[in-house]
């Protein structure tokens, strides 16, 4: 009799114990997964690959836009952004270099780069690069451009390149500086690219706002020669 007790007992015990360890198991594997909204990447998400940086030592000027890394926030073709990544802008090779482990390395692959840059008269500059725009003078899809303004209607791009060129000295010695030159540009969402230069180039590459640009000439003064007057032109062109 005590043996079927005791036998009968360690029974129900066993079975207690495999009931509740498959239920736990069943609602562990059935719970619905939750669902990853995070928007955010990480560093090893960007695509980097190293570079090597021109030979420039004996040659005046710089190849970057700005002499220190900045802060940058990089959206991935993914659509996932990062902030926080140190960042300049290489004009020479038209390239975005990330430092990592103290190695310069190229951006490859990114939807756009932004940062703020102070300035000399304690303004802040907001700055964007991207590329993906369509093939026009010697450029490609992959040309990186600044963003200077964009909208529904209209981007405004600069394109800077540079080139090395003897310059004009006062003795007998010769002397190498980098050359910058800026092009600006605009686009029509799903359009083309047009160079413009003033505001001929901007009415004959945008017909269809001519209207409107002769409105914002005339209301601003505008001789739409500087950088300054051309973004002012194009953010009041994108207004509803």
């Amino acid at each position: 009799m005590k043996f079927n007790y005791s036998f009968r007992l360690f029974l129900c015990v066993t079975l207690f114990f495999v009931f509740v360890s498959g239920t736990f198991a069943q609602t562990t594997t059935e719970a619905p997964a939750e669902s990853n909204t995070n928007n955010e990447a990480i560093f090893e998400d960007l695509v980097i690959v190293p570079m090597r940086l021109p030979a420039l030592q004996e040659v005046g000027g710089s190849p970057f836009l700005s002499p220190e890394y900045k802060p940058a926030t990089i959206q991935i073709p993914s659509g996932k952004t990062i902030s926080n990544v140190l960042v300049k802008f290489n004009i020479y090779n038209n390239a975005i270099m990330v430092q990592k482990d103290g190695q310069d390395m190229k951006l490859e692959a990114f939807k756009s780069v932004a940062y703020d840059l102070a300035q000399e008269d304690g303004s802040v500059k907001h700055f964007e690069f991207k590329n993906g725009y369509p093939e026009v003078d010697k450029q490609t899809e992959r040309s990186i451009y600044q963003v200077l303004s964009a909208g529904p209607k209209v981007h405004l791009l600069k394109y800077m390149s540079q080139k090395v060129e003897d310059a004009n000295t006062l003795g007998d010695y010769s002397r190498r500086e980098i050359i910058t030159t800026e092009q600006y540009y605009v686009y029509i969402p799903g359009g083309a690219m047009k160079k413009v230069k003033g505001k001929k180039d901007i009415a004959e590459a945008l017909p269809d706002l001519s209207a409107k640009i002769n409105e914002v000439v005339a209301a601003n003064s505008l001789k739409l020669k500087s950088e300054n007057e051309l973004t002012m032109l194009v953010e009041a062109l994108n207004k509803p």
